[in-house]
């Protein structure tokens, strides 16, 4: 019964996982930050940022303004968040970051912009994806090269057991297949 106490009062009193502000959570839809970001307008996005807009705002699905423009894949636009030094990792309600967006989506402007600011390689999503395994399943061969060259581990497995050339061969992305295959990467 005493174990049963403290194992209560333990989980109780464990520190929860940071939780934004009500203030950091905005719907983005009238955000004029977002639509700045959404317009590929470096110099809107500059404007406001200069003028205190929070560039680690996040909306109700977890997803920031560097998000956004990762997904835009207008690398001026990524580059004008990072000035402002927004957590540059920080992670989507299911772990995906900036950089994960941009390798999902083939944007490798944006996915060199965000490599070269310190972006993780090798962080996974809560499937235990990582930025490589997504560019190579969607097929994204500038993107796989991108970030084998920045050196991202091939050679991690997600909770499926699955690696970056797996997923390329389920996929049947052979031009990433080989790409992964002339780097070395084996199973």
């Amino acid at each position: 019964m005493r174990r049963m106490i403290i194992a209560v009062l333990a989980v109780l009193l464990l520190p929860l996982a940071p939780i934004p502000a009500a203030a950091e959570i905005q719907l983005f839809a009238d955000s004029p930050l977002l639509l700045a970001v959404q317009g590929g307008n470096p110099d809107q996005v500059d404007a406001l940022l200069a003028r205190h807009a929070d560039p680690n705002l996040v909306d109700f699905k977890g997803r920031t303004p560097l998000m956004y423009a990762a997904v835009n894949g207008s690398p001026d636009v990524v580059e004008t968040i990072l000035r402002y030094k927004p957590r540059i990792d920080q992670r989507d309600q299911v772990g995906n970051t900036a950089l994960f967006y941009a390798a999902n989506l083939g944007n490798d402007a944006a996915l060199q912009v965000l490599l070269k600011a310190g972006a993780n390689r090798n962080l996974e999503n809560r499937q235990g994806t990582t930025p490589l395994m997504t560019a190579a399943a969607e097929g994204h061969l500038a993107a796989v090269q991108i970030l084998l060259a920045d050196g991202a581990n091939a050679k991690l497995h997600d909770y499926t057991g699955r690696t970056a050339l797996m997923w390329a061969e389920w996929n049947k992305k052979n031009a990433v297949v080989q790409a992964l295959r002339d780097a070395g990467v084996r199973e």
